[in-house]
């Protein structure tokens, strides 16, 4: 489709009308005229025939290969003209090809006419046909459907699009050499039989339709907001469309909405209509693996979901000095003049390629060669297949003052400047070589377009990929798991030391659906201040327990025991909720998940005002550069520490209940137990500060970037100026006595007094925190949340499957996958000591165990399914599937064909072997040669063929955007190789020809393409073909070359700079030598 860009031309037979006589000719696209035309052959004007006149806006609909004989065959119809073929491709290789460039055509607005709606919501009728095409319209079509929700969101508007080409070659994001690009406000219509609707405001004209059914779950995803710096925007990917009968997209396209809970809303209700990915067992045909079409049904036998998620982390890069392109050179001119000491430094950032698309990118760093980033970005929901992946180095050019500037010139707003986007160099990531479940961080060659080292890049990857069983087998432990007086997360939590982290997160997640997050969280501060499951335990009973009992503080017991902890609790007093606990990292999560919106209405206005002033506040004698006044600072920064505090004093009601019916349990747990002593009367306050300011929000203020308050890191001085900032207002939150308690920092007393002033309304907000109706209220389901809801009732349980839940978008079933996986990962079968354990702990053991076997076999038929390549579905599916005919239309070998020969050298090095530093001091290159057992090697120069692939395409954005990666068929089949170019397409030819040695790079010439001599055409067999260099793509003048009438050929190895290349003509495939004078690149 990249290359076709619309045109075609073929022999072909076309059907007007059903029963009528199929006439047969050469069928051909007229690109200037957008008309599909037939030449008889017969000579003279009437042997052309306009078969249809204006091709823009035509639908076009594969047709079942048994309804016409056995023969794909291909149904175009246009609304507007009311008119309506069938088309037969004579060459059944030919099929992909016209299906191909008539979806081009498909995406362009009718000229001279709008897409409008009518009153009742439904597309504009289409033309009158005979019965049997209304059949088949209605059968592969969309029914007459009811609008189910309305609603304004934000479309990424890439421009009208005048051509096929502009279509297929654009970018997708943003690029600073289209300033066109921009949000713009239109109207979402969502119907019941998944189609959804992008209307435009002004004039309701239709910008885009979706059929949401065609689509993978999967081609539902949010996009990472450092693409186009919108946090809630949802991305929708038409290439991940594995059962796709028709799509009515062809490049991706951007939705944004204005709030968390709109964007969640919409973001549940689009999945809804999408296909999940459910795989089965077979269990008559010894476990193979199948593809689950009838979600109506249960399947007999395991059903399972593949969850793949990629982390990718872009550490920094360094740039040896060079002479850069002179195309960059040029740009690089109109720049500062830094430049011109040092060519190499210059305003560099990073962006991460996924499938062919910008998923991720950095933010940008001026004025140096040694570009400091440490920026992650998080792939989740993912195909089976493996994705393409890679990372491109990119530097800005232009006369600009800040780049603040940049967003402005992106987003279509007045810049100061004019701003260039110049293509560096790419690193290749070859997923398929890394071991899954493990983190890869490595020095890497970044590579330019001609194939030479411009540095290195330090990346680092994490693929995990795991099987999700159904939901309903989870259940015995859910229940388990819901049985919070036994204390089995603590348990767990303690003999998994090393991963509290991650344990935290799996049951916040967890226990947050089942609604029940609240009432663990209590106990987990229950069971941590009374010691639970310590050599210290206290035999007092539980805290919730005494609240219901008649004890007095009076009692002879009671008194005995309080006296006797009275000489400890001091001590214990100073470290309570300090520490490193499933408690304080499972509070951590949870303050950070609902209190996103409160830091943000909170603090990051006056954050970013702090980050544009960049004041210097500096206070330290030490930092204070000379001639400056010390008093003035001290000013600066009390007067912005009021600001900060005033910002935070007067949020107490606007903190989420939930967080303050935690906050208000840990006060009162904390006041039974040290109250009663005036050494500890503080930790009534200090228990509610050790977790609402030491992590949440100072945190936030002391890293706001992390926080999302900020896009990049605080300019320096900002950054100083927000550590003290937040090292006061903790000082606060403390009670700290400055005089007393700032020995190590003496210097930081002249804050004392602000302190003292602010010490009762610290309090008072402490108090109006925790002065919160002790009965949980039932919070009212938000409205954009009643669709969904109402959606996922009508599916059926299988079609569930995946759903998420609301709020937060959290997959149940996968976080049960992942707990088990993790436990099984730590303590395996064949490790465990049941003798170590007892009660609910091994009954966790044992689910776990039970369920990680399921697992593990079905992962294993998967692989074995991935290996042999197989494409059969249960039930069969005779319908002829656009997955097919689309498997030839991206550019994924080229990208997927990273080095798969005997290897010479270690690309990658586990990360648990060797980690570099993040300085970049330690490696001034990439590391070879070591890196321990588990290390995978790789050759050099295949990683520099493989990156060579996409430097080529991503010599601008537009190329860059043009690498769909990956095939729609590979998708459907969770194929773990290389994905395929259907035959009838590009095929691919050895880099290195036999006559002439290695080193040659592979030309094409534009015609039917052969392999070349003594190769085989079977495309399974390509373990010696290197990957495909575009930049020896060739379109060549050959009319007058005598052996130019046979039509196939194929170039191997031209030589530009002698002017000819050896060919291959004919079905004899005879060697000869050609001319390539007139040669220019495609």
């Amino acid at each position: 489709m990249k290359n076709l860009c619309g045109r075609m031309r073929g022999e072909a037979q076309y059907l007007k009308e059903i029963g009528g006589p199929w006439y047969g000719g050469t069928c051909y696209i007229d690109e200037e005229k957008g008309s599909l035309v037939s030449d008889s052959g017969e000579g003279g004007s009437c042997s052309h025939s306009l078969l249809m006149p204006d091709l823009r806006g035509c639908r076009v609909l594969p047709l079942s290969r048994m309804e016409r004989g056995g023969r794909p065959s291909l149904e175009i119809t246009s609304p507007h003209l009311n008119l309506s073929i069938i088309l037969r491709p004579s060459a059944a290789e030919e099929y992909d090809l016209w299906l191909a460039a008539l979806l081009c055509w498909q995406q362009l607005r009718p000229s001279g006419t709008k897409n409008t709606i009518t009153r009742s919501g439904s597309s504009v009728a289409l033309p009158p046909l005979r019965s049997e095409m209304q059949r088949r319209a209605s059968s592969s079509g969309l029914r007459e459907a009811t609008v189910i929700k309305v609603g304004r969101v934000m479309l990424w508007d890439k421009g009208l699009a005048t051509s096929p080409r502009a279509i297929v070659k654009r970018p997708s994001a943003r690029d600073l050499r289209i300033p066109h690009m921009a949000w713009k406000r239109v109207s979402c219509i969502l119907s019941d039989n998944g189609e959804l609707k992008l209307m435009a405001e002004h004039d309701v004209s239709l910008l885009a339709m979706i059929e949401l059914s065609q689509l993978s779950r999967s081609a539902i995803q949010q996009l990472d907001k450092t693409v186009l710096n919108e946090n809630y925007c949802i991305g929708i990917f038409p290439i991940y469309s594995p059962t796709s009968t028709q799509l009515s997209i062809l490049r991706p396209v951007y939705i944004s909405m204005e709030s968390r809970v709109l964007f969640e809303a919409w973001f549940a209700l689009l999945r809804a209509f999408a296909v999940p990915d459910i795989y089965g067992l077979d269990p008559t045909s010894r476990g193979h693996v199948y593809e689950v079409t009838n979600l109506n049904s249960a399947p007999k036998g395991e059903v399972f979901r593949v969850e793949k998620t990629i982390k990718v982390r872009v550490t920094e890069a360094r740039l040896r000095s060079r002479t850069f392109s002179q195309e960059g050179s040029m740009m690089e001119r109109q720049g500062k003049n830094t430049a011109e000491l040092d060519p190499v430094v210059g305003n560099y950032f990073a962006e991460v390629i996924l499938d062919g698309e910008v998923r991720g990118r950095t933010s940008a760093k001026s004025n140096t060669k040694n570009p400091f980033w440490r920026e992650d970005c998080e792939f989740t929901d993912l195909p089976p297949s493996l994705p393409y992946l890679s990372v491109v180095l990119k530097r800005i050019v232009g006369t600009t003052e800040s780049f603040s500037h940049q967003l402005q010139a992106t987003l279509g707003l007045p810049k100061a400047g004019q701003l260039s986007e110049v293509l560096c160099g790419a690193v290749d990531i070859p997923l398929h070589l890394l071991q899954r479940g493990k983190d890869h961080e490595q020095w890497l060659q970044v590579f330019d377009a001609r194939q030479q080292s411009i540095g290195t890049m330090l990346l680092k990857v994490h693929h995990e990929e795991f099987i999700v069983l159904h939901s309903k087998e989870y259940q015995p432990l859910s229940e388990l798991l819901h049985r919070f007086t036994s204390g089995l997360t603590t348990q767990i939590a303690e003999v998994m030391p090393g991963n509290l982290r991650k344990l935290a997160e799996l049951f916040v997640n967890i226990f947050q659906v089942s609604g029940k997050a609240t009432e663990w969280l209590v106990t987990l501060v229950e069971e941590e201040i009374d010691a639970i499951g310590s050599q210290t335990a206290s035999k007092r009973p539980r805290f919730n327990q005494r609240l219901m009992s008649s004890d007095s503080i009076s009692s002879d017991d009671k008194r005995s025991t309080l006296v006797q902890m009275q000489r400890t609790l001091p001590g214990e007093a100073s470290l309570l909720f300090r520490g490193n606990s499933l408690l304080t990292q499972a509070f951590e999560l949870y303050m950070r998940r609902l209190g996103k919106e409160y830091l943000e209405e909170t603090l990051a206005e006056k954050i970013r005002e702090i980050n544009e002033l960049d004041l210097d506040c500096e206070v330290d004698p030490s930092r204070v550069q000379n001639g400056d006044d010390i008093q003035q600072h001290w000013a600066k920064l009390i007067e912005h520490t009021g600001a900060v505090w005033r910002c935070i004093a007067s949020s107490a009601n606007r903190l989420p209940p939930e967080i303050r019916h935690v906050l208000k349990y840990i006060r009162a747990v904390a006041e039974d137990r040290y109250g009663h002593y005036h050494r500890t009367a503080a930790t009534v306050y200090t228990s509610v500060s050790g977790f609402l300011f030491l992590r949440f929000i100072c945190p936030a203020i002391l890293n706001p970037k992390l926080f999302g308050l900020l896009r990049d890191h605080p300019k320096p001085r900002a950054q100083r100026t927000l550590t003290l900032i937040a090292k006061s207002i903790q000082a606060l939150a403390n009670l700290t006595n400055l005089n007393r308690d700032t020995k190590k920092e003496a210097w930081m007393e002249p804050m004392t007094e602000f302190l003292h002033r602010q010490r009762q309304p610290f309090k008072d907000f402490a108090d109006a925190v925790c002065a919160i109706p002790a009965e949980k209220t039932s919070t009212a389901v938000p409205a954009p949340y009643s669709t969904p809801l109402t959606i996922l009732g009508r599916l059926s349980p299988l079609a569930r499957e995946g759903f998420p839940s609301l709020p937060y978008l959290v997959d149940h079933a996968r976080n049960f996958a992942a707990l088990v996986k993790l436990w099984a990962k730590i303590h395996p079968e064949s490790d465990w000591d049941a003798s170590n354990c007892e009660g609910d702990l091994l009954q966790f053991h044992r689910l776990c165990t039970t369920l990680h076997q399921r697992a593990t076999h079905c992962f294993s038929q998967m692989e074995t399914r991935r290996s042999a390549g197989e494409t059969t579905t249960k039930p069969p599916d005779e319908r002829l599937r656009l997955s097919d005919a689309l498997d030839n239309l991206s550019y994924g070998d080229v990208l997927g064909m990273s080095a798969r020969n005997n290897a010479t050298g270690t690309f990658w090095v586990d990360g648990e072997s060797m980690t570099p530093g993040s300085s970049g001091s330690e490696v001034d290159g990439p590391v070879m040669g070591g890196g321990g057992s588990s290390s995978t090697s790789i050759s050099c120069r295949d990683i520099r063929n493989a990156s060579s692939a996409i430097r080529q395409g991503s010599k601008s954005s537009e190329q860059l955007s043009s690498m769909s990666g990956g095939t729609v068929k590979g998708l459907r089949n969770g194929m773990q190789a290389p994905r395929k170019f259907l035959t009838g397409f590009i095929r691919k030819t050895r880099t290195a020809s036999p006559e002439l040695g290695t080193g040659s790079s592979t030309g094409f010439i534009t015609g039917l393409m052969l392999p070349e001599a003594g190769s085989t055409d079977d495309d399974d067999n390509d373990d010696d073909d290197d990957d495909l260099s575009l930049e020896s793509m060739l379109a060549i003048d050959l009319a007058d070359h005598p052996a130019a009438p046979t039509a196939e050929y194929v170039l191997m190895s031209p030589d530009l700079n002698r002017g000819e290349g050896i060919a291959y003509f004919g079905p004899s495939r005879k060697k000869t030598t050609v001319s390539t004078k007139a040669a220019k690149v495609a």
